[in-house]
């Protein structure tokens, strides 16, 4: 079986995408922008607790920025400065967007560990300090990211980029 045709990609992507690409990211940023609205708007009825909501909030965002920057940006070949900057915000987006994940089953398996008689209260028991808690997510999922892509760009901007031995 000759796998070197089955999985060879033409050097250069066409101008667009699939139109199946296109479709199915429309499809499921419009589902992300339904979740996102949901929970803002009926917060006060859905039992989150106050972690929960600001994790799976952020996930949500992130992954449609993720998504949405990359179906729109990743053809962007023709204008160094531009493909860098997509470049730059996928590998951001991409990163914040695990780690909310990752705080996401953080905070989903506390909250099922937990003992029933401690989780009467909607937004959980009452804990000092889960303001710097909730602080410490912001600053671990978007600053984390941040750094790395910062110190990443500062040592290899040509890394990022369409020209042939980019590395990112």
């Amino acid at each position: 079986m000759d796998l070197k045709r089955v999985l060879s990609f033409p050097p250069y992507p066409r101008e667009y995408l699939h139109p199946v690409v296109y479709a199915c990211t429309a499809v499921m940023l419009l589902c992300l922008l339904v979740s996102i609205v949901t929970y803002i708007v009926h917060h006060s009825v859905i039992r989150i607790s106050r972690k929960g909501w600001h994790t799976l909030l952020n996930f949500l965002f992130h992954t449609g920025l993720t998504f949405g920057v990359f179906a729109g940006g990743i053809n962007q070949i023709h204008f160094p400065l531009v493909c860098q900057i997509v470049g730059i915000v996928l590998h951001y987006a991409s990163l914040s967007t695990m780690m909310w994940l990752a705080f996401t089953a953080r905070n989903i398996c506390k909250d099922v560990c937990k003992e029933p008689l401690h989780a009467q209260s909607r937004s959980g028991p009452v804990q000092k300090g889960s303001k710097p808690n909730i602080l410490r997510f912001y600053l671990v999922s978007d600053g984390v990211p941040l750094i790395v892509v910062v110190i990443t760009a500062v040592f290899g901007m040509d890394n990022y980029g369409s020209r042939d031995g980019a590395l990112y």
